[in-house]
């Protein structure tokens, strides 16, 4: 819990700082990516410092990608 509370933190007073320049300067859409990113990084770590294990992305690609591979191999573009 004491994890989860100080990456929070850190995130906070990080963006505490950031944000409003990038306001100012009419970023919206860049702000949003920010705290979109910033939120997923904090799940992410917070997991993480729990002690949780998280998944491997790279199995996520495959289970996307094989159809794709398995459909492309029948219609002979790759070999």
């Amino acid at each position: 819990m004491l994890i989860g509370l100080s990456i929070l933190l850190i995130s906070i007073l990080i963006s505490w700082y950031e944000l409003p320049r990038l306001w100012k300067q009419g970023c919206k859409k860049t702000v949003w990516l920010y705290l979109i990113l910033m939120l997923i990084g904090n799940v992410l770590a917070t997991f993480k410092g729990m002690g949780k294990t998280l998944p491997n992305p790279g199995d996520g690609i495959t289970f996307l990608m094989a159809p794709l591979s398995k459909l492309l191999l029948q219609v002979g573009l790759i070999k």
